[in-house]
Parts: C-alpha cells; sequence; structure tokens
C-alpha cells in the first residue's frame, strides 16, 4: 500500500471530523447506514483509482475456512497514527480475572500489552473495567454505561445476542456506528479489510443481515483454539484395571470400562464438578447438544433438552449414579471434591480443562510421586460418540468468531475521533501488532517460536514460565491467553500447553467436525429478541426442575417424561426454535 496516501486520506478525514463533533460522525453514520458495504470486486477498483498495492489475492485452497483462519499478513497503515498526538481515547471492556489477579495493579491500564500498544499506535488510552468478572454486575455496568449521557469512544462487548436487537439495534439507538467508512481499502482499518478478505467467514459473521460491518472482532484463528475442556482420565488407574483408554468411545465402553475401574478400588470412576459440566461432556454420545444447536445431518436448528436424545442420556446418568459410577449425591459434584477425587485416586475421569486441570493436576502430583503416586498421567481421550465408527460432532467446539466471549470492540456515537479509534484498533490486525498482542514484546515476554508436530509454539521468557501463576503473568504481558478484539494465535496455547499430555489432548479434540452443529453469530431482531428471552426463561426453569427431580429420583423418565415435553410446548420452545432459525436464515442469506 501507497502508505504516503493512506495517511493524508486519514489526516483529512481527522480533520473533518474534528470539525464535526460528535454530530458529524451521527451524520457519518447515517451514511453508512443507506449506503451497502462494497463488494470485493468494487474495493479492488478502488484501491486501483486510490493508487493503493495491495497483496497478492489468496487463492481459493489458501483462504482461511472456518476452523482455521490464516495469520494477519498485511501491514498497510502507518503507526504512529498522524493526528494521535493529544488524543486520549477512552476504552470500555468487561474485567478478567487473570488481569485483576495481577498483584501490583490488577489493570488493565497497567498491563505491559496495553502500555505497548498505546506507545506503538501513538494514541493514549484510558481504559475503564467494572472491577468485576461476575456475570450479573458486568451486565449491570455495561447497561449503565450504555444508557449514561456520554458514552467512551471504544465498547468491547457481544453485539449479537448481549445487545437486545444485536447490532443494528445498537446503531439505531445511538450506541455503536457502522464501519463501512473505516474498514475498506483505503481506510483507517485496511488490514483488517484484508484481513476479511482472507477470511472470508469471518467477514459475514461481523456483519448486519443488511450487509454493515459493527466491530473489530475477536476471533479463535485455528480450530486449536476452539476446544480446550474435554474428557480427561486417570491413565494410570485404567492400566491397572487392564484399560486401555484409547478404546472409550461409545456409551457402553465408557460403562464397561469404568465397572472394570470400579472393581479395581476406584469409588466413583466418573466425577463431575457440576450438572453443566456433565452436560459439556456427555450430550455428543446421544447426537444432541445442551441448547440450541444445528442438526449434523439437515442443518436444522434444534433444541437439546426437548429432544428423545436427551431422554436417554438422563436415563444413563441415573444407571450409573445407582450403580456407583458416578456420585449419586449431586451434592457432593463441587470443583473442590473432583480435584480430590481425581487426585486421589477416588475418581478416574472427569471433564476439565487442559491448563487449570490437567496441566495443573499433572504437575502437583508429579512433585508428589510419593502422596500420588509415580505413574500419575493424566491425558485427554476424544468425547463419546454414539457409534465407535463416528466421529465427533456435538461435543466442545466453538466457531471461530467467538460469540459468548464480551470481547468485540465497537466504535460508539460518541467518540469524536472515529478515525482514529479505528487505527488504533486496526493495529492488532497488522502481521507485527498481531504478535504484539498476542505474546507481548518480543525479547522480554517471549523469545521467537519452535516448531512441534502441532505447529509452531510461542517460546515464552522465563518472565512468563517461571512466573507464580503462569497464566496471570502472560495476561499481562501479553493477551493471547484471553478475549479481545484480534486474531487469537494457536502458538499460545502450545507454548502455554508446556507438557506433551496437553498438547497430544488439544489436537485430539480439534480433529473433530464439530464447527457444523454449532449456531453462527445470528442476531435476533428486538421484537424476537424480548419474545425469545421470555420463553427461554421459562424454558430454563422448566428443564432445570425436571433433570433435578429425575436425577434425585423423584421423577420417572419413563412416566412424567410425555408431560414434561408438553410442558416446554406450553412456554414456548417452539416458537423459539422458529426464531432461531428465521435469524440462522437471514444470516446465511447475508
Amino acid at each position: 500500500m501507497k502508505k504516503k496516501f493512506l495517511s493524508v486520506a486519514m489526516a483529512s478525514a481527522m480533520a473533518v471530523s474534528v470539525l464535526a463533533g460528535c454530530g458529524g460522525n451521527a451524520d457519518n453514520n447515517t451514511a453508512a447506514s443507506a449506503t451497502p458495504t462494497p463488494t470485493p470486486e468494487e474495493n479492488q477498483q478502488a484501491a486501483v483509482e486510490a493508487g493503493v498495492d495491495l497483496l497478492p489475492a489468496l487463492s481459493d485452497a489458501e483462504l482461511g475456512k472456518p476452523g482455521n483462519l490464516t495469520v494477519p499478513r498485511s501491514s498497510y497503515v502507518n503507526y504512529p497514527i498522524e493526528g494521535g498526538e493529544g488524543i486520549t481515547l477512552q476504552y470500555w471492556l468487561p474485567s478478567t480475572g487473570n488481569i485483576m489477579n495481577w498483584k501490583e495493579d490488577p489493570t488493565f491500564q497497567a498491563t505491559e500489552w496495553a502500555k505497548r500498544w498505546q506507545e506503538l499506535t501513538g494514541v493514549k488510552v484510558e481504559f475503564i473495567e467494572p472491577g468485576s468478572t461476575k456475570g450479573d454486575e458486568v451486565n449491570t455496568a455495561f447497561n449503565l454505561m450504555t444508557t449514561s449521557t456520554k458514552l467512551p469512544d471504544i465498547i468491547e462487548w457481544e453485539w449479537t445476542s448481549g445487545y437486545a436487537g444485536g447490532p443494528a439495534q445498537a446503531q439505531a439507538d445511538g450506541v455503536l456506528i457502522y464501519l463501512d467508512d473505516y474498514i475498506k481499502v483505503d481506510g483507517p482499518a485496511a488490514d483488517l479489510w484484508q484481513y476479511l478478505q482472507d477470511n472470508p467467514s469471518l467477514d459475514t459473521a461481523i456483519k448486519t443481515d443488511d450487509g454493515h460491518y459493527y466491530c473489530f472482532p475477536f476471533t479463535r484463528g485455528n480450530v486449536m483454539l476452539t476446544t480446550t475442556s474435554g474428557p480427561v482420565v486417570r491413565k494410570d488407574l485404567f492400566a491397572k484395571a487392564d484399560v486401555d483408554v484409547t478404546t472409550l468411545k461409545t456409551i457402553d465402553d465408557w460403562t464397561d470400562a469404568m465397572t472394570k475401574v470400579k472393581a479395581a478400588g476406584v469409588e466413583h470412576p466418573l466425577s463431575f464438578e457440576s450438572v453443566d459440566y456433565m452436560l459439556n461432556l456427555l450430550p455428543g454420545a446421544y447426537n444432541f447438544r445442551n441448547g440450541m444447536y444445528l442438526d449434523y445431518n439437515s442443518g436444522a436448528v434444534n433444541y437439546g433438552p426437548a429432544t428423545e436424545n436427551y431422554k436417554a442420556l438422563l436415563t444413563q446418568v441415573k444407571a450409573w449414579m445407582d450403580a456407583g459410577l458416578i456420585d449419586p449425591d449431586q451434592a457432593e459434584w463441587t470443583k473442590d471434591n473432583t480435584k480430590a477425587n481425581i487426585l486421589n485416586g477416588n475418581s478416574a475421569i472427569c471433564y476439565g480443562a487442559l491448563g487449570s486441570r490437567m496441566g495443573s493436576w499433572n504437575t502437583a502430583a508429579w512433585k508428589e510421586p510419593d502422596t500420588y503416586g509415580a505413574d500419575f498421567e493424566l491425558v485427554g481421550i476424544n468425547f463419546p460418540v454414539a457409534d465407535a465408527n463416528d466421529s465427533v460432532h456435538y461435543s466442545g467446539g466453538s466457531i471461530d468468531y467467538a460469540i459468548g466471549s464480551k470481547a468485540h470492540a465497537a466504535i460508539t456515537a460518541d467518540c469524536q475521533n472515529p478515525e482514529i479509534a479505528a487505527a488504533f484498533l486496526n493495529f492488532c490486525y497488522t502481521a507485527a501488532g498481531h504478535k504484539e498482542i498476542n505474546f507481548g514484546q518480543e525479547g522480554v515476554s517471549w523469545d521467537g517460536f519452535e516448531a512441534t508436530e502441532y505447529g509452531d509454539a510461542c517460546k515464552y521468557s522465563s518472565t512468563i514460565m517461571d512466573a507464580d501463576n503462569i497464566a496471570v503473568a502472560m495476561a499481562h504481558y501479553g493477551r493471547g491467553n484471553m478475549s479481545g478484539a484480534f486474531v487469537q494465535d494457536k502458538a499460545y496455547i502450545l507454548g502455554y500447553y508446556a507438557t506433551k499430555q496437553q498438547k497430544d489432548a488439544v489436537a485430539l479434540w480439534s480433529s473433530n467436525d464439530v464447527a457444523t452443529t454449532l449456531l453462527p453469530a445470528i442476531t435476533l431482531t428486538p421484537e424476537e429478541s424480548t419474545s425469545y428471552t421470555t420463553i427461554m426463561a421459562g424454558i430454563a426453569t422448566a428443564v432445570s426442575e425436571y433433570r433435578g427431580k429425575v436425577l434425585n429420583g423423584t421423577a420417572n423418565l419413563d412416566s412424567d417424561w410425555d408431560k414434561y415435553i408438553e410442558d416446554l410446548k406450553t412456554i414456548g420452545i417452539e416458537d423459539a426454535i422458529a426464531l432461531e432459525q428465521a435469524a440462522l436464515d437471514r444470516y446465511n442469506a447475508r
């Protein structure tokens, strides 16, 4: 790209912005809402007319595909940003535990990556955070902030489901602006534009149903980043019961293996930290997901707890509880109990994260072989499936565009310098900024990459790896192990997962075809959102109450099932499914 052109264009645009103030932003946004986003061909023509030198287009084979996106490769925008001197942007974003656990100054403002981001872009930023990671408190803080008389310049949030009516309604309400004038071939977010051309599925995901860009997205750049929790087993305990853990595929395999392990002295072979953990682990064996999902064969929207397959899962879990393969007292399904049971050999399987569960528990046990056994070893196995020949379709996984993460940056209608804000955010989608935001400053928090059988791993320095809490240190120096407006790089996780057991497990869990059953970033209209929220609140209560009665033995699955389904229909589950299907149809038509 001819950087001089871009800099001049930006400076001119900024001058207009400063003169226009908030009113100028509103007019600009109105124009954007009335003008369709240019087609790729129109962008190419605009590039020619503007004298922009684009990188060669990727071939169809090279384009990023769902699950495996490309890495940012352009450096179109000049940094430090011309005209950024003397400007301070206010940036609101939810708090995170790893940041709040930093001992010296537990704020985003104090992180090294935030300092570097400002230094390299030449723009000062005031980070504003709620100071809590509790969902209700964060939501309350967001609601108060968005209804205040003055919005910050940038907000990180989940706009498709976290704002009633989605991003189009947020724009109509004067909260965010459309970004069509900025995410373009010669705009201040030209590097994000290039990344979206390289990854068409993400380009679709960050547009409204009528085709307008609305955010700088948090996206997982590789399938290895989409499933980092799964079935974790004590390989040594299974070996003592003469069971090869790689043979555990179907529910019958699991039942037979756990029965043998129990006979060998393991009290309750399967341990759950909660009912939610149970519903993360097992539904794939019955070909559904817990919640709204897409049928693997038809692509239609379904709701898991309203299917006969859900009944089959509850039947099996209750049978396992009655047989003592799971602790029959749900009150004992806690995090602390699961940790103790796995470490002490009272359980041999759990659902858990590779860092905070497998990694930390292996490390703790290996330091004390006399206490936990010299052959203690936790490994990952695949999620159970309905048939031994099946691949995993319904367990684990998340889509590239990380819906559910309150981490997609929007520029607000009160921002008086939207070009500067766009260029500041764009930095994370440049080739250099991508590394900075993921890993931190090279030579300080990391020292290049090293090859592994699963790809390049970031070589974190002793500053990170010798820290009392590696995850907290990583979050202080780089943003790779958190969510945010950038492309998460798998090199972070291959560097963070220090053991072969962890690397093997994440590679195993990510080798499955799960993205096809996950809903994309669909958006309900304001009216649909109101109706859907009301329905699903009632559905959640009915599902939870019925499940609790089944598992504690006060409800009979066979005699009470039909009434349970009728109750869901009365509350409106069929209407809720129809609303989701309509939103999916609109998404697919983008």
